[in-house]
């Protein structure tokens, strides 16, 4: 295919406002953890409590072994207060490091290149964009900030926000945080409340997050996250088309709905540094119009899948300003 096509094509893909769908990938960019070095933070900072507990000891052993972190949980039972120091543990490690990148968006004028994505699609009527995000982090939120679009994400209130499961019909931004967010807690009273920004835990609040593992597949089917789930597949039970950015397709719950709706022929974009032969191979043998955009294998060069035919392009078109080159 020629370029132009190519370009087209993608257009086509994504003509009416797709609903999207953001991982830990879009995160990567601004130097924020990822799985890797969470792995390694919870062995440093709880290993010497733990050690001698055979579950705790079974994780440890699964990450030496080379398991990634979602793997090496997945086998493991933590007992409830190893899970709250996860939780707390994976908080302190993200929120400094999210909390930096505001920093630099503030003083130092980091540019988000999705606030750039994010507004070309806000544009449309009723302006809306619906987002589900796997993200812990504010990336999103700072996006929408920088070039003044509201964001809703379920609570309501100025300091101390309680969830109130309102998602405007246009004129907003509705980012639905399936694994919780930094933002979020349970306090003591057992109370989901939402605390923005805060600088470290405080007694009594436990970081209403969904870490890796076998605990994950319960904790998303209570409580606030179970409604934002419901609400999150209800969008994509409605979506004229799926846009993946930094997406890598390992969250059965999350993912179980998209792949429904893509073996109708809804489309799919993904785009993103590396298509892992797991989601590679999830879209080819789901989607009926599937288009893939990634790192070539020759430096500068984009590989583009569209419905199994592969062209490599000259340029960097898998990153979020390289796809706006595309679209807009």
């Amino acid at each position: 295919m020629e370029r132009d096509d190519i370009f087209k094509a993608i257009q086509s893909a994504v003509e009416d406002t797709p609903l999207f769908i953001i991982g830990s990938g879009s995160s990567a960019a601004h130097h924020l953890p990822g799985m890797g070095l969470l792995g390694g933070h919870l062995l440093t900072q709880l290993d010497s409590k733990y050690t001698g507990t055979a579950c705790w000891d079974t994780f440890r052993e699964n990450l030496r072994n080379g398991a990634d972190l979602e793997t090496a949980l997945l086998g493991v039972t933590l007992t409830q207060e190893m899970l709250i120091d996860v939780k707390c543990e994976t908080w302190n490690l993200i929120s400094s490091k999210d909390l930096e990148l505001f920093d630099r968006i503030l003083f130092d004028n980091e540019k988000l290149p999705l606030s750039r994505l994010i507004r070309k699609f806000y544009q449309a009527h009723p302006r809306k964009v619906d987002i589900i995000t796997t993200n812990y982090d504010r990336v999103i939120e700072y996006a929408c900030d920088s070039v003044g679009l509201p964001v809703s994400t379920g609570f309501e209130g100025c300091y101390q926000k309680r969830f109130a499961g309102a998602f405007p019909s246009k004129d907003t931004i509705n980012l639905l945080k399936v694994h919780g967010s930094l933002d979020v807690f349970r306090d003591a009273h057992d109370v989901v409340v939402s605390v923005p920004m805060l600088r470290e835990l405080r007694p009594g609040l436990v970081p209403e997050i969904i870490t890796p593992g076998r605990s994950k597949f319960e904790a998303i089917l209570q409580g606030t996250p179970r409604q934002i789930l419901s609400a999150a597949d209800e969008r994509i039970g409605q979506a004229a088309s799926f846009l993946c950015i930094g997406y890598g397709f390992n969250d059965t719950q999350v993912q179980e709905n998209i792949v429904s709706r893509i073996r109708t022929g809804v489309p799919i974009v993904v785009v993103t540094q590396t298509v892992f032969d797991s989601a590679a191979h999830l879209l080819a043998n789901n989607a009926k119009h599937y288009i893939s955009i990634q790192e070539g294998m020759m430096p500068g060069t984009t590989e583009i899948c569209i419905d199994r035919t592969i062209e490599i392009l000259d340029g960097t078109f898998w990153t979020v300003d390289g796809f706006m080159d595309i679209i807009d």
